[in-house]
């Protein structure tokens, strides 16, 4: 499933049609897992690769891996990694402000303790970019990647997206 996902990802956003408006960004997650009963605080940075598809719609794919991990009742709580396929709608695109909205699906994978699990689930979120120059912008974001058989992630996400 995962090298489906990857290999849908690489195909969507390498196009030679879409590379023209294309953008590359780099976030650090404050990621939180929620098992219902107790929660986690891991971190994991995530790059992302995305290409407009017309005046507000972009593709993009997300990789994330883990940072750091976090302990709750003893057991420690990592995000291993998670890899996304999401659209975009962007509100501005061309604005100094940027809100947008996306959604999509991700393949995750969280351990504790060393044993991992993985699952898939549609995805949500919603963010903004901020523009520090021609071609950057700092980014915020909120999403939801994973939320199945009662183990919720999301996380509050910051960092840089530059335009080519």
């Amino acid at each position: 499933m995962k090298l489906k996902l990857a290999a849908l990802v690489v195909a969507a956003t390498m196009s030679s049609s879409v590379l023209a408006d294309s953008y590359f960004g780099v976030n650090y997650v404050d990621a939180k897992v929620d098992f219902g009963f107790a929660d986690a605080s891991p971190s994991a940075v995530m790059m992302k690769y995305g290409s407009y598809m017309g005046e507000n719609f972009s593709l993009e794919g997300r990789l994330a891996f883990g940072l750091s991990d976090d302990t709750t009742f003893g057991v420690d709580i990592e995000v291993d990694q998670m890899l996304g396929l999401y659209g975009v709608y962007n509100f501005q695109p061309d604005g100094d402000f940027n809100p947008y909205v996306m959604i999509g699906y991700t393949d995750g994978e969280i351990s504790a303790d060393g044993v991992s699990g993985s699952e898939s689930d549609f995805s949500f979120g919603l963010g903004a970019d901020i523009a520090v120059g021609e071609t950057s912008a700092i980014n915020l974001e909120y999403a939801t990647f994973l939320d199945k058989d009662g183990v919720e992630i999301s996380g509050i996400s910051a960092g840089f997206t530059w335009n080519f």
